[in-house]
């Protein structure tokens, strides 16, 4: 039998328990003052069907739900999306943000740019060097503008994975009043483009030894300064980071301790409550913060694949409430839009890594998020009594009511379940009695056909047909529905929600040759991505970029000497091609360089130790090319060729250098000159790119990529 008709027996099922042809067992209605974490729930007679009564009291409001979203940045994961054609970019944006039509995302958090390496690239500061500001660098301005201009009250959120050189005052020190005025002075960039910031953090997992008095001093001074520079209603999360299981080492110990520092935080944002990568089954909460009164967020759900990651997002959405009571949750990455041959590319609610073709891809995980996000509002509240697991382990479910209680909602998941199980709901309280929508999206079926489906509407019997109203009425209607193994399910009086229709996608094909940079809208080089570092236009121009970030940044992590600028670009199918450049140094004893043949195989949040050859040629005439080798390979990092020109290269005069693969053979070229001819097999395929020997101004003329 084909899924197809499972698919429709199965809402026939449904159709017919609903319609009271069907008996089905449940269990007495739940108390409203029901507290625990299981759901009464019981066997049915015939040993293999669960049954669950839920009651919906819109008399007992809990607490208030304040949004699902996702993560651009932690990093360059975003960086292609700008340079799509302008059709398909919409398309993109629509199923990201706008309301009603697909993920329909209620927060969006923001990398505050840092010119280093978070995990899939770089992304440029507004802020090089103290008080030299661009507030037009980099993407994510641009992509906060387009969300806002789709969904008007979508909360943004701005977080630091790194930050420029200046704010550390020469060393790797976060904390520190420099990077409070570089933080006032991206708001100020928000503001200029017209975006108004809802929330701000600290840093993005940057708590190596705990919270200390400079941490906390650091907060209660950004609480201060946001204040006293009119930014008094951004509200700070922190710390960004994981929850820690020792008595006193966790952040909210020490807002319990400081009266001080807990009134500089607003929310208690944690990273991965329900494991990591998430499962969403047992999540985890320090003790001090059930009792601290502030929101907690999962400020981070990380690093889901499309496939596995679908059933964790689906009870991470559930549990992470029921289980440690989070009412704010944001998932990594919002999508997958960066070159090929990056260590987490199969991430993301779009994948969308084809802007030359404009093919993309809208993944499983944004219908799983749309079964919440389009049926509730931030500022809608949990129904106390109504938020709880199946009974065996056979999933979850959690309620939402409108605070005038004129519309409710239930998401029930059953990822775990291995058989039917049946509901009945309670409405009562002053909620609508009306017509119930149904909309499901099956996790185990790989079909888009199959996710974000409207089935028949139920009628609750004893409706009285009302909209609901600010009194409680004694009167409860009742529907029952029977749920099938490995479903998210929503029950809503909302009539808005719909699955975006875009038309036909344009097909998937290769990134052909020649490449010719040129400036994007984010004035960058189109398709190029930096990993480490930034790759900026000079003002004006149309031929030359620069390398921008001065000075070594304050580092996320793996703060070492060896790190290096460099960015790439490419499709799987590069293998054969010639990369060339005209270099510019500014000043002695620079170097810069050609990448070919790049692969970067390892999520170890080590930039520079990637898979590829390296073309590198220095101020004073010296070259030298070598194979580059990730962390973990086989293959140790070696020389092939170097040599000397004999003659300085001039600052300020731009010399041409190429790179060349084809097949086993390797050739270099300075000034029109061969240097190198070599014969190495080790890499076959890869990105190509560009480099600097450190974090200084090197400028870039007519980049190709040629076959």
């Amino acid at each position: 039998m084909s899924f197809r008709r499972l698919s429709l027996t199965r809402r026939a099922y449904a159709t017919i328990a609903v319609l009271g042809l069907l008996a089905i067992p449940a269990v007495a209605s739940q108390a409203a003052t029901v507290r625990g974490w299981l759901a009464q729930g019981r066997v049915a007679q015939n040993g293999s069907l669960y049954s669950t009564s839920i009651t919906l009291d819109g008399s007992e409001p809990g607490t208030p739900f304040q949004g699902v979203g996702a993560i651009s940045g932690g990093g360059g994961n975003s960086r292609l999306l700008i340079d799509y054609p302008a059709k398909q970019r919409q398309q993109i944006l629509d199923y990201l943000f706008k309301p009603g039509y697909g993920a329909s995302l209620q927060i969006l958090k923001l990398e505050i740019g840092g010119d280093a390496y978070a995990t899939d690239g770089a992304e440029p500061s507004i802020e090089h060097t103290r008080g030299n500001i661009n507030c037009g660098a980099g993407y994510e301005f641009w992509l906060a503008q387009q969300a806002r201009e789709l969904n008007p009250n979508i909360a943004l959120y701005g977080l630091q994975w790194n930050a420029p050189s200046w704010v550390g005052h020469g060393g790797q020190n976060a904390w520190t009043t420099s990077d409070i005025d570089y933080l006032i002075d991206w708001l100020h960039c928000a503001t200029k483009n017209h975006l108004r910031i809802n929330y701000i953090g600290g840093w993005n997992e940057h708590l190596p030894h705990g919270i200390t008095t400079q941490v906390m001093d650091w907060f209660e001074e950004l609480r201060s300064t946001l204040n006293a520079d009119g930014y008094g209603r951004v509200q700070i999360v922190g710390v960004d980071s994981f929850a820690q299981t020792s008595t006193d080492t966790d952040v909210s110990d020490f807002l319990a301790k400081y009266p001080k520092f807990r009134s500089a935080i607003a929310v208690l944002g944690y990273h991965n409550l329900c494991r990591y990568p998430a499962n969403g089954k047992v999540c985890f909460l320090p003790a001090a913060a059930r009792t601290l009164g502030k929101p907690i967020w999962e400020s981070e759900i990380g690093a889901l694949r499309e496939g596995t990651g679908v059933p964790a997002m689906a009870r991470s959405l559930n549990n992470a409430y029921i289980q440690v009571g989070a009412t704010g949750m944001i998932a990594w990455p919002l999508m997958g839009s960066q070159p090929a041959n990056l260590p987490l590319e199969d991430r993301g609610l779009v994948t969308a890594e084809q802007p030359w073709s404009g093919q993309y891809q809208v993944n499983q995980l944004t219908w799983i998020i749309a079964q919440t996000t389009q049926f509730t509002r931030p500022g809608w509240v949990h129904l106390l009594g109504a938020n709880h697991a199946f009974g065996g382990s056979y999933g979850s479910y959690v309620s939402y009511e409108a605070p005038d209680h004129s519309a409710w909602s239930v998401v029930a998941q059953t990822s775990d379940a291995t058989l039917a199980q049946s509901i009945t709901v309670h409405i009562t309280g002053g909620l609508p009695d009306s017509t119930v929508h149904v909309w499901q999206t099956s996790i185990n079926s790989a079909s888009p056909d199959d996710w974000f489906v409207h089935d028949p509407d139920v009628t609750p019997s004893g409706a009285a047909g009302g909209s609901g109203g600010s009194s409680p009425r004694a009167s409860t209607a009742v529907f029952s529905y029977v749920l099938q193994p490995g479903y998210v399910y929503t029950f809503t009086t909302l009539r808005e929600p719909g699955k975006g229709n875009p038309g036909t996608i344009p097909a998937a094909k290769p990134l052909a040759l020649p490449y010719a940079a040129k400036p994007d809208a984010s004035n960058e080089p189109e398709y190029l991505a930096p990993q480490d570092g930034a790759f900026e236009y000079l003002a004006g121009s149309t031929t030359t970029f620069e390398q921008t970030a001065v000075g070594e940044p304050v580092f996320w992590q793996n703060a070492t000497a060896s790190r290096f600028p460099y960015a790439v670009l490419g499709d799987t199918n590069w293998g054969n091609y010639t990369v060339s450049a005209s270099v510019s140094f500014t000043a002695k004893g620079q170097s810069a360089g050609l990448i070919a043949r790049f692969d970067h195989p390892l999520a170890d949040g080590v930039a520079q130790l990637f898979n590829g050859y390296q073309f590198v040629v220095s101020q004073s005439g010296a070259w030298r090319l070598f194979t580059n080798a990730a962390k973990g390979s086989s293959v140790t990092p070696s020389t092939l060729a170097s040599g000397t020109l004999g003659t300085a290269l001039d600052p300020g005069t731009f010399y041409p250098i190429s790179l060349s693969a084809e097949g086993d053979q390797l050739t270099a070229s300075i000034n029109g000159t061969q240097v190198a001819s070599v014969s190495d097999s080790t890499y076959t395929a890869g990105d190509a790119g560009v480099s600097t020997g450190g974090w200084y101004p090197v400028q870039f003329k007519d980049l190709q990529v040629t076959s």
